[in-house]
């Protein structure tokens, strides 16, 4: 058929879109065992769809645009509300600020991939490094495993500053380099 891609076109068949769907399965089973108070499991769960993303990250065609690399973009965000969300939720009462860590790291990140996509539709280049990803990754999983929430995400909610910052002036560095050549051509 011509108006239907074929399987090996990135399409999200095949292994891709297998590993897609097990990330979305977990990163849900995530959510449930962080409100029900499960967090060595809710651990488990998210080192698990952290690799299934990771695996289905690799597994997309790198050249061009494709149907899997955007699912795996959306489902990078959904993966880290699916555990700062519920953490949030369930450390709304305490006294420690883990609630208002959580969301201010979901914001940050948020705001870094914003500023990365739409950086690239002005045609700025900027990319999201994949050591970057694994490392928010390990930051949300080790945060679930150890149980120590209010140190990991300090350093989740930094990283991710600090992603969104580098953007911003990432984007503006190239801005004033073409500004600056537009200004020296007659």
């Amino acid at each position: 058929m011509a108006g239907r891609p074929a399987p090996a076109d990135g399409s999200g068949r095949g292994r891709g879109g297998f590993l897609l769907a097990g990330a979305i399965v977990l990163s849900a089973g995530t959510t449930a065992l962080i409100l029900t108070r499960h967090g060595l499991f809710a651990g488990l769960a998210a080192l698990a769809a952290a690799i299934a993303l990771l695996a289905a990250d690799a597994s997309a065609p790198k050249a061009g645009r494709s149907r899997a690399s955007f699912a795996g973009r959306v489902l990078d965000r959904v993966y880290e509300a699916s555990i700062m969300v519920p953490l949030a939720w369930v450390a709304r009462t305490g006294p420690q600020g883990e609630a208002v860590l959580a969301l201010v790291g979901l914001g940050a990140s948020y705001l870094a991939s914003y500023e990365r996509a739409k950086g690239q539709a002005l045609r700025y280049r900027g990319v999201e490094r994949a050591l970057f990803k694994r490392t928010r990754y390990a930051i949300l999983v080790l945060a679930l495993l150890t149980g120590w929430l209010l140190t990991w995400l300090w350093v989740y909610a930094i990283l991710t500053g600090a992603a969104a910052c580098v953007g911003a002036w990432n984007v503006a560095r190239q801005d004033r380099r073409v500004s600056t050549t537009d200004q020296a051509v007659p």
